[in-house]
C-alpha cells in the first residue's frame, strides 16, 4: 500500500474520532506498519486491534463505512481482536448510508408478497446447521431468545430455564392447555410444555428446524403431546382454538401488528393468551444495512412498541404485562458470544469461516446494542382476548 493512502487513512480516523474521548486501539496496514489511535487516558493500552489484511481492507477502514468494514470482515479482508464490545462503540462515529438497498428490502416484499417474501428469506438464518447453533445456545433448552437473569453471574441454563417457567406461569397453562408456538426454534419452550402436560402444535418455516423438532416429536417420552408443522404462521388454520400463543423472539419477522393480531384472534379462544419476547428499536425497521442484507434478510424489523401498543389497542386484546429485559438478553447475548468463540476451532472443521465471522458479527454487535450503548431494548408482552369484556376474564392471579 502506498503511503499516501496510509496517511489518508491516519487522517480520516482521527478526523473523525479525534474530538471522542475513546481507548486505545491498533491498525495494522497491508505491509505490516502499525498505528495506534484513541486518548491515551481513555484505557489502559490497546483495548482492541484492527489488522488489514488486504487494500480492499485498508480502504474499507478508510471509508469509515460500516457496512463496507462489516462486508471487509466478513470477507477475510479485515481480521478483529481484543475487547469486541469496546471495538463496536466505534460504530458511533460510522456512517451507513444505503438508500438502495433499503429501497430492495422493502420493494421485494411488496413486489413478491409478504409470507413468499418471509418463506424464503427468514429460514436463511437459521438453516446453518442445527449443530452450529447449539455450540453457542444453553446445553438443556437451546432457547434461541433471551434467558431471564436474576444474577450477572449465573449460568445461562439456569436462567433459560427460569424463562420457561415464567412463560408457562405468565399464559396460565395447566395440563391439557393447548398451546401454538409459533417459529418453534429447537423446540425450547415447546419441549418444555409438552414435559408438563400441555398439548403443543409447534409452527416452523425452517426445514432444519422442522427435522429436529420431528425427530423430538419421535423420541421424547412426551412426544405425543408436540405436533411440528411447516407452515407460515398467516398460512396456519385450526378449527379447534388454543389456549395460549406462544411466540419466542419471532415478533421480529412479524412487523405487521394488526394484521398478525387479525390472525391470531381467529385461532385463539375466548380469554386465550399471547405471550411474545423480542428485541425492540424506538424507529420502527431502524436496522444496520449489514444487519438486514446478511444477518435477517428482507423486512425484518426490530419491534416498534408504540406501534405494536397502538395495535393492541385497536384489537380484541389487552395489555396483561410488559416487562424490560434488557440487561437479561445483554447477559444472554455476551454468553453466547463467549461460548462462539470458545467453540470456533472445532466449528472451523465443519462450517465456514464465513459463516463465523457473520455471527461473531451479529452477536458481539447485538449485545453491544442491548448493554453497553442502550440502542435496543428487549421486552417481554403478554396479551389477553377480553378487551370490552368484564374485567372476570382478565380475573386475578393465582
Amino acid at each position: 500500500m502506498a503511503a499516501i493512502d496510509k496517511a489518508s487513512i491516519s487522517k480520516a480516523v482521527s478526523e473523525r474520532i479525534g474530538h471522542a474521548a475513546v481507548p486505545q486501539f491498533q491498525v495494522t496496514y497491508p505491509d505490516g506498519a502499525t498505528e495506534t489511535f484513541g486518548d491515551p487516558s481513555a484505557s489502559d493500552g490497546v483495548v482492541f486491534t484492527i489488522d488489514l489484511k488486504t487494500d480492499t481492507g485498508a480502504a474499507a477502514l478508510g471509508s469509515l463505512d460500516e457496512y463496507k468494514l462489516a462486508m471487509a470482515y466478513l470477507e477475510g479482508d479485515i481480521d478483529l481482536d481484543g475487547d469486541l464490545l469496546k471495538l463496536l462503540d466505534m460504530r458511533d462515529y460510522l456512517t451507513d448510508h444505503h438508500p438502495w438497498l433499503q429501497f430492495v428490502r422493502f420493494a421485494l416484499p411488496f413486489v413478491r408478497g409478504q409470507v413468499k417474501n418471509d418463506n424464503d428469506l427468514v429460514p436463511k438464518h437459521y438453516n446453518h446447521g442445527n449443530a452450529f447453533y447449539f455450540a453457542f445456545l444453553d446445553r438443556a433448552h437451546r432457547l434461541y431468545s433471551q434467558a431471564l437473569y436474576a444474577d450477572d453471574d449465573e449460568p445461562l441454563e439456569v436462567a433459560a430455564r427460569r424463562k420457561l417457567d415464567k412463560i408457562w406461569e405468565s399464559c396460565r397453562l395447566q395440563p391439557g392447555s393447548r398451546v401454538l408456538d409459533i417459529g418453534a426454534g429447537w423446540g425450547s419452550f415447546s419441549n418444555y410444555a409438552a414435559s408438563r402436560g400441555a398439548e403443543v402444535t409447534m409452527l416452523t418455516i425452517s426445514t432444519e428446524q422442522l427435522a429436529f423438532l420431528k425427530n423430538l416429536a419421535a423420541t421424547s417420552e412426551h412426544g405425543a403431546n408436540m405436533t411440528p408443522i411447516l407452515r407460515n404462521i398467516y398460512e396456519f388454520q385450526s378449527e379447534k382454538k388454543f389456549d395460549a400463543v406462544v411466540l419466542l423472539g419471532v415478533m421480529e419477522h412479524l412487523p405487521h401488528y394488526a394484521r398478525f393480531l387479525r390472525h391470531v384472534g381467529q385461532i385463539l379462544r375466548d380469554d386465550g393468551r399471547i405471550y411474545m419476547d423480542f428485541a425492540a428499536n424506538r424507529r420502527k425497521y431502524a436496522s444496520s444495512t449489514f444487519s438486514h442484507q446478511h444477518v435477517f434478510e428482507g423486512n425484518h424489523s426490530l419491534v416498534h412498541m408504540p406501534g405494536l401498543v397502538a395495535a393492541v389497542n385497536q384489537s380484541d386484546f389487552e395489555i396483561v404485562t410488559i416487562d424490560n429485559d434488557r440487561h437479561s438478553y445483554f447477559l444472554t447475548l455476551r454468553q453466547w458470544a463467549r461460548n462462539l468463540e470458545e467453540a470456533t476451532p472445532k466449528l472451523l472443521e465443519t462450517f465456514s469461516a464465513k459463516t463465523l465471522r457473520l455471527f461473531r458479527l451479529y452477536l458481539w454487535g447485538t449485545a453491544q446494542c442491548m448493554g453497553p450503548s442502550g440502542k435496543i431494548e428487549s421486552y417481554r408482552v403478554v396479551v389477553q382476548k377480553s378487551a370490552r369484556r368484564p374485567s372476570a376474564f382478565i380475573g386475578v392471579e393465582s
